[in-house]
């Protein structure tokens, strides 16, 4: 599915009280380039094309080469208004393009995972996905002479974030009717809803902040500093190993995979060699215990089980312990089948829950239980953090 990042970055920025706000630095780093690396370093997304002021094309385009940013297609000039930004860039998107991200270059901290929960909600049953995150005080709208009219229900309100995804050909025809009608709106989702379109939400980020004034940049050095001081006092290590016995009559299932081989894997459970060794790296990490703990065979209810519903049930536990799963790298020990054709689908897998996994296939010489071809076996290295409480 090819998916294209429009980054906006054309604003004037009025309140902030400059227009270079997206090149003001945080750590040696313009505001623009934090939120294009982020997209920049995810393999699902294609190119990237930013808008931005026409005076300021040579300055993004040089700080894209010092900062060895590579998937940026094109540099677009920007419009009057941001509905205006996102058109020109849209217009002249390629026809083939499925899924376009369009993000706000003003939010700096957006995370790999946040971009990875809204891509991956993205389905045919929907017009497109956007992040957005509970209000917790009360909200109450105001008359004229600063008189209060009355107090929402905060339940069903939520702020939003960007960025949002959409069908490509759906967010373009809206646009273009849009303009027909002489039609602005306040986000890009506004156009969808607005002509009949069906929006899904996913969890935001309360760490995606808008950098709006100066004091918003403050608040982004805290929180980039805070993060930082967290991920290097905070990190948990897991070892996963596991393997099982090759026996005739049985699907040989591995990262998800359904593998065409003349046998498969024996085990209470669908019997993925490699989700099992990431299972336990995973609750390891967590200091929970081992997949036996959790899901035992001895247990009728998991009998024949798909692996990566165990998988999701693990991350589910680690994550009310707070732990959040960061990097994963794992190696397949298997003489026979040939199993790196597969590993890119493997990965995949693993993306759709969140988990950002690298995957090695190895043999054994001939050596051993898996040189005989008689098992195969895998082991799985986890780096977690743990989430403090504020």
């Amino acid at each position: 599915m090819k998916c294209s990042a429009i980054i906006v970055s054309a604003g004037l920025g009025k309140r902030f009280g400059s227009p270079d706000k997206v090149f003001f630095e945080v750590n040696d780093k313009p505001i623009f380039i934090w939120a294009v690396q982020a997209f920049d370093n995810l393999e699902f997304i294609n190119d990237i094309w930013i808008v931005t002021r026409k005076d300021a094309v040579q300055k993004v385009r040089s700080y894209l080469k010092i900062f060895n940013i590579k998937k940026v297609k094109e540099i677009v000039e920007g419009g009057k208004e941001r509905q205006d930004s996102v058109y020109n860039a849209l217009k002249v998107m390629p026809e083939d393009t499925e899924v376009v991200l369009i993000h706000d270059a003003v939010r700096p901290l957006v995370s790999k995972e946040l971009v990875e929960r809204v891509f991956y909600a993205m389905s045919p049953q929907i017009d497109g996905v956007i992040p957005v995150t509970r209000i917790t005080d009360t909200v109450k709208w105001i008359k004229s002479k600063n008189i209060v009219g009355g107090t929402l229900n905060r339940e069903i309100l939520r702020t939003v974030q960007t960025p949002q995804a959409f069908w490509f050909k759906k967010i373009l025809k809206v646009y273009e009717k849009a303009y027909r009608e002489g039609v602005y709106g306040t986000d890009d989702a506004f156009l969808i809803e607005r002509y009949g379109g069906t929006i899904y939400t996913v969890e935001g980020d309360e760490k995606n902040i808008k950098i709006t004034t100066r004091q918003d940049l403050e608040k982004m050095k805290s929180l980039y500093l805070n993060n930082l001081q967290s991920s290097i006092l905070n990190i948990r290590v897991g070892i996963g190993h596991d393997s099982h016995r090759l026996v005739s009559g049985r699907k040989l299932i591995i990262g998800g995979i359904e593998i065409p081989y003349e046998k498969g894997l024996e085990g209470h459970s669908d019997a993925d060699v490699l989700v099992h060794a990431i299972i336990d790296a995973i609750l390891g990490s967590a200091g929970a215990g081992d997949i036996g703990t959790h899901f035992p065979d001895t247990d009728p209810q998991y009998r024949d089980i798909s692996s990566f519903v165990l998988l999701e049930k693990t991350l589910k536990l680690v994550h009310e312990q707070k732990i959040e799963p960061l990097w994963i790298d794992c190696i397949i020990f298997a003489e026979k089948p040939k199993l790196s054709p597969y590993i890119p689908r493997m990965v995949q897998n693993f993306q759709k829950l969140g988990l950002k996994v690298n995957i090695k296939a190895k043999t054994a010489e001939g050596m051993g239980f898996i040189g005989r071809g008689e098992g195969i076996a895998a082991q799985a290295i986890c780096l977690s953090s743990i989430k403090l409480e504020p």
